[in-house]
């Protein structure tokens, strides 16, 4: 009987095995040594068919979801999955192991991770996380969250660079900061100043918060005064607009604050602090206008406060996922 027994209890512990990396890998918390873990795990045989067997039960799901409302679902992650999609991702990770998990690295499924780039960068928070730092004698950096940013080594001025998220930064004076952000470099001189700076999927938004800056992009240049605002990719249409430095810093003190957002952008930005995903079911419902201010410390109370405030329904499945309708 013993030795029926045994058989049974080791295959259960490589499916707990199984079913613990298919959460580790959608938690948003996955390390490159842990993606290492993963290759040398599923190079035996019984553990590539315990994962299948996981990634199934996902499927499953992910079937649940689509059913509910096909195309807000696939709307709401279409950006991400243009390149990779959560379920080719688990898949083919099965089938090669070793070469995707080196391409997931680089190109996370739905940003579920930071990518190798991002882990390498000086300074990195993780998925709700906030911090404060001092990158240069004379700068002051606060991080939101999934943020990483790095220093750049350069001849005159001290440079960084914002590979992904949100920061802000004070520069005391006496030295000028340069930093990049996507294909654009902002200037700060050798005054005191402060700003403000988005980068998310390429798209960049810089706010002037005091002082004077200098924006300088492969399509042209152009400056920001106090209260300013500029967005640009690989595009630069030069448009500058008044910002509300109050609520573009809220972020800062842990709140958000919308005015009459589309439900989609407040849940996108729910999703940066937020492990796991919140979809959307219904397309009416991603255009409802949403105004508030929400705490990012505890993003599933901010997930009930939008329930509440607009008589939603909400959903939740294994792996930090819920539907929102």
């Amino acid at each position: 009987m013993e030795a029926d027994h045994t058989p049974h209890r080791d295959i259960d512990a490589v499916e707990r095995q199984a079913q613990a990396w298919l959460v580790q890998l959608t938690s948003g918390e996955l390390t490159a040594a842990q993606g290492e873990q993963f290759r040398q795990w599923c190079q035996n045989p019984a553990h590539r068919e315990a994962f299948a067997r996981a990634r199934r039960q996902w499927d499953q799901i992910a079937e649940a979801g689509r059913q509910l409302q096909p195309a807000p679902l696939q709307r709401t992650v279409a950006d991400e999955r243009r390149r990779w999609s959560r379920r080719a991702f688990l898949g083919a990770a099965v089938a090669a192991p070793a070469s995707l998990m080196v391409v997931a690295a680089l190109h996370p499924p739905l940003g579920l991770w930071p990518s190798v780039t991002a882990m390498a960068a000086d300074f990195h928070t993780g998925t709700g996380e906030r911090q404060r730092v001092q990158p240069l004698p004379h700068v002051q950096m606060d991080m939101d969250t999934r943020t990483s940013v790095r220093r750049r080594p350069d001849a005159d001025t001290p440079v960084l660079e914002l590979v992904e998220g949100q920061i802000a930064l004070q520069n005391t004076g006496g030295t000028g900061l340069a930093l990049m952000a996507g294909p654009g470099r902002i200037l700060a001189d050798a005054r005191p100043s402060s700003f403000d700076v988005r980068c998310i999927d390429g798209r960049v938004r810089v706010t002037c918060l005091n002082g004077l800056l200098r924006i300088e992009h492969p399509q042209g240049r152009m400056q920001l005064q106090n209260g300013q605002q500029v967005r640009f990719d690989s595009q630069m249409s030069g448009v500058v607009s008044d910002a509300v430095v109050s609520e573009v810093s809220a972020w800062t003190s842990g709140m958000l604050v919308f005015r009459r957002a589309p439900l989609s952008d407040v849940v996108d930005e729910i999703n940066r602090y937020r492990r796991g995903r919140v979809v959307l079911r219904g397309e009416r419902l991603a255009r409802e206008p949403v105004s508030g201010r929400f705490g990012i410390d505890d993003p599933d109370a901010a997930l009930e406060q939008l329930r509440l405030s607009l008589s939603l329904d909400i959903q939740r499945f294994p792996g930090g996922i819920a539907v929102l309708g």
